[in-house]
C-alpha cells in the first residue's frame, strides 16, 4: 500500500495531514517566502478581521475552518503562536504577496496542497474498495435507502432479506455512512 506523503519525508513539506485535514503552517508560510513569522502572524489577523468586518457568508466558520490557532514549541522549550492554514486560508493569505519569488512559492504550496489532496482521495478510494470487499451489501443497502427505496426493494435483487437489510442499515449508520 502506498504510504501518505507525511510518511515520505515530514521535515521538507510544505503541507500536513492531521486527521484527515489538510493544512500548512504561518511559519513554513514565513520561512518559504522569506518573512518574520511575527509579520505574518499579523497579516493573517488583519485579514481576520477584515472577514470578520465584511458581509462575507459566515465570518466564524471561514476562521474555524482556513485558520485555525495553534501553539508550537521551540528547542528552548518556550510556547508560541501559530495558525494552521487550510488550502483556502493560505490561498486568502498568499494573494497578498507580491513579486516572482512569491509566485513561485504560491505555485509550489497549490501544488503541494493539490498533491496531498490528490493522496488523500486515493487512499480514501482505497478504503472503500476494501469495505466493498469485505462488506459487499453494504454499498447497495446504503445507496438504496439514500434513494429512499422501502426494505424490501433493496433485499430483492441482492438475494437477502429485510432483516439483513435492517442490519447493514444499522452498519452503515454506526460507520457514519448514514445519518442517524
Amino acid at each position: 500500500m502506498t504510504r501518505l506523503h507525511t510518511d515520505l519525508f515530514p521535515e521538507t513539506l510544505l503541507v500536513n495531514l492531521d486527521q484527515g485535514h489538510i493544512f500548512t503552517t504561518s511559519r513554513k508560510v514565513a520561512v518559504h517566502f522569506g518573512k518574520n513569522h511575527q509579520h505574518v502572524l499579523r497579516s493573517i489577523k488583519a485579514l481576520l478581521l477584515e472577514i470578520s468586518l465584511s458581509n462575507f457568508g459566515q465570518p466564524n466558520t471561514i476562521r474555524r475552518l482556513n485558520f485555525e490557532p495553534s501553539t508550537y514549541t521551540d528547542s528552548r522549550g518556550k510556547t508560541y503562536p501559530e495558525y494552521h492554514l487550510s488550502h483556502d486560508g493560505f490561498s486568502l493569505l498568499a494573494m497578498g504577496f507580491t513579486g516572482r519569488e512569491a509566485l513561485v512559492w504560491k505555485l509550489k504550496f497549490l501544488d503541494a496542497f493539490n498533491a496531498m489532496e490528490s493522496e488523500l482521495y486515493a487512499r480514501t478510494q482505497r478504503f472503500a474498495a476494501a469495505l466493498d470487499q469485505v462488506r459487499p451489501s453494504l454499498r447497495p443497502v446504503v445507496d438504496g435507502t439514500e434513494l429512499g427505496l422501502k426494505r424490501a426493494a433493496i433485499a430483492a435483487p441482492l438475494g437477502k432479506s429485510c432483516a439483513a437489510v435492517t442490519y447493514h442499515r444499522r452498519q452503515a449508520r454506526r460507520l457514519g455512512l448514514l445519518a442517524e
